[in-house]
């Protein structure tokens, strides 16, 4: 999140040279560090029998959302809130624009491959030459040595090369191994992208608007309503001229309502950036990025007006609907410009050290929580049962279950960080 911005251009034979912005973002790790933490909570309490409605999906045709359903919008938008200080850094660092799109495919096709790989992982079958929990450790450790976090020293780096050789290594072994449903030698099938996949089109779209339209809030912000427009196109059968990618994905919300909610944080981000180049005061800044979220939340209710029309305008998470998605960002939104002002504008440091490891080892927590899962699962026939999942028959006990792993999987993020483990697309 660090990045040199250019200082504002003033009258005279010369401007100053750029200046690096006063410190990291803060606030955008805190958030994304709740959120981390809110997602390994609610995903171990979705097998607590007895669990309360309001910490469960709202379910499909309900037309109302929980707290849980906020979680993936909710990462989706901080996605796009540090695009701009990610990706306008390298180029304000004087990295070329084709240099950065190569950057962000990686990125893409990362995401896409160990969401796949993650996917597969649910719908493995015994009787393969693993077993399903076996074969979710395998993944585990080849996606996290094919794509550590960089490292500057050139000694770990050389290092770091063979490791990443190795993972990729056990990346096509891990397809190899892999058992479903499917026919053939390789049976690893993108039956859908997983939350990283999902994840990885919809930043795809937003960093494409991002180097396509540059710092422009307002351009930014008709893309996010043409991605809407995508959505609604889709769904009423006339996005046609797109239905080359219909066997690939689900255009409409994939492309359409899930790259708006990144985009959305991208707009955002881009009126920090431009707040924090420009110096303009803090609660102003606040005031307009509170009224950005107010017209997102606005927009997100006047168009659940219309759900007696078509489901489309319903709030649905399985739809991937836009009343759903803007009440989200909007949600998501506020919240950061709150978290904003007090770590980055008031400098309140004294957040629990949980948040802070979540939010910078984001990937890493949500591959770690079922590598855990599936040690346990194989422990089960040494020590006479999975104790873990029998901890979840009683909702109290489960409850606590439940923080507890969420509190282990952050604690094992920072003990694998000392070590030098880590993982950043």
């Amino acid at each position: 999140m660090i990045a040199t911005l250019p200082a504002p251009a003033t009258a005279g034979p010369a401007s100053p040279p750029p200046r690096a912005v006063r410190d990291r973002i803060l606030s955008i790790d805190v958030l994304r560090g709740l959120d981390v933490l809110l997602m390994l909570f609610v995903n171990e309490m979705a097998g607590v029998r007895g669990a309360p409605s309001f910490i469960l999906h709202a379910p499909p045709g309900s037309d109302r959302m929980t707290i849980t359903d906020v979680v993936f919008p909710g990462f989706l938008f901080i996605v796009g809130l540090a695009l701009p200080f990610a990706l306008g850094g390298r180029l304000d660092r004087g990295e070329r624009p084709r240099a950065v799109a190569r950057h962000v495919l990686g990125r893409v096709v990362a995401l896409l491959v160990i969401g796949v790989l993650m996917v597969n992982a649910d719908d493995a079958r015994q009787g393969g030459p693993l077993s399903p929990a076996a074969w979710t450790v395998l993944m585990t450790v080849a996606a996290a040595l094919a794509w550590p976090a960089p490292v500057r020293d050139a000694a770990v780096r050389k290092r770091q090369r063979v490791l990443r050789t190795l993972g990729f290594a056990l990346v096509v072994a891990a397809a190899l191994l892999y058992r479903g449903d499917a026919p053939g030698l390789v049976q690893i099938r993108p039956q859908w992208w997983g939350i990283l996949g999902l994840i990885g089109w919809a930043y795809l779209v937003a960093a494409a608007a991002y180097l396509a339209i540059g710092e422009r809030p307002g351009l930014l912000a008709g893309g996010v309503s043409l991605l809407y427009c995508l959505y609604l196109a889709d769904v009423a059968g006339e996005a046609r001229w797109l239905s080359v990618l219909r066997p690939l994905l689900s255009v409409g919300s994939v492309l359409g309502s899930h790259g708006a909610v990144v985009l959305s944080g991208t707009v955002l981000g881009v009126l920090a950036r431009v707040h924090r180049r420009t110096e303009s005061p803090s609660l102003a800044f606040a005031g307009r990025a509170f009224g950005f979220c107010a017209a997102l939340g606005a927009a997100g209710l006047l168009l659940r007006t219309l759900r007696g029309l078509h489901p489309a305008f319903t709030i649905d998470k399985t739809l991937a609907t836009p009343p759903w998605c803007l009440l989200s960002s909007a949600l998501t939104g506020a919240a950061w410009v709150a978290v904003y002002l007090a770590a980055d504008v008031l400098r309140f440091r004294r957040w629990p050290p949980a948040v802070a490891i979540a939010g910078e080892n984001a990937l890493v927590a949500y591959l770690l929580a079922p590598f855990l899962l599936a040690l346990f699962a194989l422990a089960a026939p040494v020590v006479g049962g999975n104790p873990y999942a029998a901890l979840g028959e009683n909702v109290w006990i489960g409850t606590l279950r439940s923080v507890l792993f969420a509190w282990l999987v952050v604690r094992l993020c920072g003990w694998l960080r000392r070590l030098g483990v880590g993982m950043q697309l």
